[in-house]
């Protein structure tokens, strides 16, 4: 009976970690729940979506971490009885395609459960201020790239160096022309000697 007993624990199964109930790294959030509208510690939301009941104030106080303050757009999904949430920004800020507003419509259908219970959160209060000024930087740098890269400064930038020529002696020839009989004729070229060679001859 002993040996049975100890085969049963021996092949019993572990427990899931992803079931166990992962600790909590910041503090708790503070959530007041109105009609349309939800305070999640200093932030004030619009719910803008609450399909299937998905905003459970008790998994929305755990999951919420103080980083996600600075989105303008909250999407959440619960998927095995776990919540996630993702964060986006507004369409005219300057960021990747996938962190704007008109990508929250492809990621519900993308990476959230199909017929899953999901909720869409809209920042009111702080109002995020953003250099949404694209035409002027561009602008900037249109003016900064004309400067750097002008004729003018590639001119100075690059220093002309004078490039010194050696200069080779040319071998002087003189023609000599010769003639055998009345139609043959061939011309010698020789080295013309200079005159300390003609002294010594």
């Amino acid at each position: 009976m002993k040996k049975k007993e100890n085969s049963k624990e021996e092949f019993a199964p572990e427990e899931n970690k992803y079931q166990q109930k992962q600790p909590i790294r910041h503090p708790l959030a503070k959530i007041v729940l109105d009609e349309n509208k939800i305070k999640i510690n200093e932030q004030l939301y619009k719910i803008v979506i609450d399909k299937f009941d998905a905003i459970d104030v008790e998994m929305l106080r755990e999951k919420y971490d103080p980083y996600l303050n600075q989105y303008d757009f909250l999407v959440g999904d619960i998927s095995s009885d776990h919540l996630r949430l993702k964060g986006f920004y507004k369409d005219n800020v300057r960021t990747s395609i996938d962190r704007k507003q008109k990508a929250i419509a492809d990621y519900l259908t993308e990476y959230c459960n199909p017929g899953g219970a999901y909720f869409v959160l809209q920042l009111i209060s702080p109002v995020h201020h953003y250099n949404t000024n694209t035409h002027l930087h561009e602008k900037q740098n249109r003016e900064y790239h004309k400067k750097r890269y002008s004729k003018k400064n590639i001119e100075f930038s690059f220093k002309k160096k004078k490039v010194h020529r050696t200069k080779f002696k040319k071998r002087q020839t003189v023609a000599v022309k010769k003639s055998r009989g009345k139609h043959q004729a061939f011309v010698i070229k020789k080295k013309k000697r200079g005159k300390k060679n003609e002294e010594r001859l």
